[in-house]
């Protein structure tokens, strides 16, 4: 079944067939003028500081879903995307409600996991379809922004779930001009869980292990990880491995300037702590080489569970 857009099949996708999907001028919203509209309402909410009860925080190249009848997760959200793109997929008949954080890897194999995992949770539900929202990227000089927009809509549009795409802020929508220079208008969002509500989000912690995340983006596996159990309540990160990181001490040793250039697709539109969560990355690293044997020994997860003030406390590993 293809992308739905008003309950009619996405019209402006071109080249879904080909192996690789590169950018060729995204007219979405040219096609589709009410997208813009609905961003126009999303830009105008005021962002949410997110603070540690209730948040399960999903960091780049994981994604996590979960029920309204979640007791542990009420909001579930994801920050720092520059030409990454935020999913929200969402099922109107019983609320289980999946975000990821897609960066471009496995794009693939994200997409149709998310659906697998929403699809899994709603099969009691009689009533309702899949909801589709997308908030994310902005008109880099690289068009990063444009080729993972792309893919995403066709990757959807490839399943054999219908899904509806209701919000699409996305690329060139989600542009804003600063001393004649294009930044992203959003960088993070949130979704409730037990109401559906989409927002703009500020992160004030964003849960354990986040050099050990920031690391794999450099050097890790590309898959999609699925960081949620929402029977249980837990927070698993891994196991999973990473490459040897040869310059990793040289690198650990430039400048700010130096790793902000080299280490982003958009080194001029980075947060302010960009640098910071690299060398935390660099250094987790340089103490853990081996992954196998410090990191998931065993090759057991890091298991996490809420405790009474609202932070994931370790619950050892499985």
């Amino acid at each position: 079944m293809p992308l739905l857009v008003n309950d009619k099949s996405l019209e402006c996708i071109v080249g879904c067939n080909e192996r690789e999907v590169k950018p060729s001028g995204l007219d979405l919203n040219a096609v589709y003028p009410h997208f813009k509209e609905s961003s126009t309402q999303l830009f105008s909410k005021s962002p949410q500081k997110c603070q540690l009860a209730g948040v399960l925080y999903v960091c780049q190249r994981e994604y996590a879903v979960t029920t309204p009848q979640d007791t542990v997760v009420d909001v579930i959200g994801s920050e720092d995307a520059t030409t990454c793109h935020v999913a929200v997929l969402r099922h109107t008949g019983c609320g289980v409600t999946g975000l990821a954080h897609f960066d471009g890897c496995s794009t693939s194999q994200g997409v149709t996991d998310l659906i697998s995992r929403v699809r899994d949770l709603s099969q009691s539900s009689k009533e309702g379809r899949l909801e589709l929202h997308l908030v994310g990227g902005f008109s880099d000089d690289q068009k990063h922004s444009e080729k993972l927009s792309k893919e995403l809509l066709c990757e959807f549009h490839r399943q054999a779930s219908p899904v509806h795409l209701k919000t699409a802020c996305i690329t060139d929508v989600n542009t804003i001009v600063k001393d004649n220079a294009n930044w992203p208008r959003l960088y993070g969002i949130g979704v409730n869980v037990k109401s559906g509500e989409i927002f703009p989000a500020i992160f004030e912690d964003k849960g354990p292990d986040q050099a050990l995340r920031g690391l794999r983006n450099f050097i890790g596996d590309q898959d999609m990880l699925n960081v949620y159990n929402d029977e249980t309540g837990e927070l698993r990160i891994g196991p999973f491995s990473y490459q040897k990181w040869p310059h990793a001490a040289l690198i650990l040793a430039q400048p700010d300037a130096f790793i902000r250039k080299n280490l982003s697709t958009s080194p001029e539109v980075e947060p302010p702590y960009f640098e910071n969560h690299v060398r935390q990355a660099l250094t987790f690293y340089l103490q853990n080489p081996d992954p196998a044997k410090t990191v998931f020994p065993q090759q057991r997860s890091h298991v996490y569970k809420r405790n009474a003030e609202g932070r994931w406390e370790a619950a050892g590993k499985k």
